[in-house]
Order: structure tokens, then sequence, then C-alpha cells
């Protein structure tokens, strides 16, 4: 298992085959410290996320734990590698993966917490609104009309958007009555619309 400690706020584990970029996608989830120095200091432990995309689930589950010694709450996500498989050169749709486990694993594993750790119950609902706000801005999520936040990738670096939508398959540049687009995964459709390759 690889360890991918990054801050105290929020730490990765990964347990996957290196061709699924859970690793990859997984450190994202260290930046979400940010937001729990800025809007939760009274949490006074670390969130210690396990992202596994295993080979077989039979007869394993996801769990979660509060560590005392170590003064963490671990999340352990079990996931099938099989799903991740047509999509090994996809990390787009990988990150849609763990977003549609990891969200709602999340989700009911700080309400069920709420009254073991007091600290969580008068933050609970906002956290969890927080962790989802976040998730849709890094396109782990859709927003609340289903769709993509795909116009992130007018406000980010090269490199940002490298790492959102993966390396890109084909590179050229359009000719439109507007001026010439740059083509990374997918096509500009205008300006603001952008339809990626998820093939």
């Amino acid at each position: 298992m690889l360890s991918l400690k990054m801050m105290n706020r929020v730490s990765i584990q990964i347990d996957s085959p290196s061709y699924v970029k859970v690793s990859e996608i997984g450190k994202e989830l260290v930046a979400f410290s940010l937001t729990i120095e800025r809007k939760y200091p009274q949490i006074d432990f670390e969130f210690a996320f396990c992202f596994r995309a295993l080979y077989t689930t039979h007869g394993i589950r996801s769990k979660v734990r509060f560590e005392k010694d170590c003064n963490y709450l671990g999340m352990d996500l079990i996931m099938s590698e099989e799903e991740f498989h047509p999509y090994k050169k996809n990390i787009a749709m990988q990150r849609r993966i763990m977003g549609k486990h990891f969200f709602p694993f999340f989700a009911e594993n700080i309400k069920k917490y709420r009254y073991k750790l007091p600290v969580l119950k008068p933050i609970e609902k906002d956290l969890v609104e927080d962790m989802r706000l976040f998730l849709i801005e890094n396109l782990w999520l859709p927003d609340d009309s289903g769709s993509f936040k795909l116009a992130v990738i007018e406000n980010v670096s090269y490199d940002r958007a490298m790492a959102l939508f993966g390396k890109p398959r084909q590179k050229k540049f359009t000719d439109t009555d507007n001026g010439k687009y740059r083509t990374y995964c997918g096509k500009w459709t205008n300006r603001h619309s952008y339809q990626p390759d998820i093939g």
C-alpha cells in the first residue's frame, strides 16, 4: 500500500494497480485541508482517506473507524477495479467513478460519527456541503443540474487542465469564425462549451 500523507488535516492512502489513476486523483483531496483550516478549525483530528480499487471485492466491505491513539477518522473505501477497466486511459472518467463512490460514503459517515465525535455535530451539514462543492469544483461530481463543471478549464493553468482531463490524445488548432481554439481531449463547440472525449 502506498502512503501519500501530505498534511495533518487530510491524509491519503492508496491500494490499487498502477494503471488505475486512483493515486493521482486521490491526492487532490489533500487540498480540502485548506477548507478545514479556514472554516472548521475546531476539528481536532485528521481525516485519513484510503482508496482501494481491488480485483475482487467479494467479502470485503468499506469501513470507517476512529483511531484514538493516532487521532484520526479513517475512511477505507473499497471499489471494484473492474469498474475502472474500460477507462484505463481516461482520468476524467476514473475521477467520476471515485466521486460516485466517495461522496455518499463520506456524507454517510460524517452523519454517523456526529455523536461519537461531538465536534462534528454542529458542523456536519456544512462540512458535507463543502466537500460536495469541492468535489464539483474538481470534477469528481456533477453540479446541481447534473452537468460536470467543464467551464473550469477556462480558469485553470494548462498543467491543471491536463491533470483534470488527462493527457491529450490530439493537439490541433481549428479555425473558426471567432479565431483559433486549441483542442485537448475532445473538441471545443464554442468559446464556453467543451465536449470531452469520454470514449
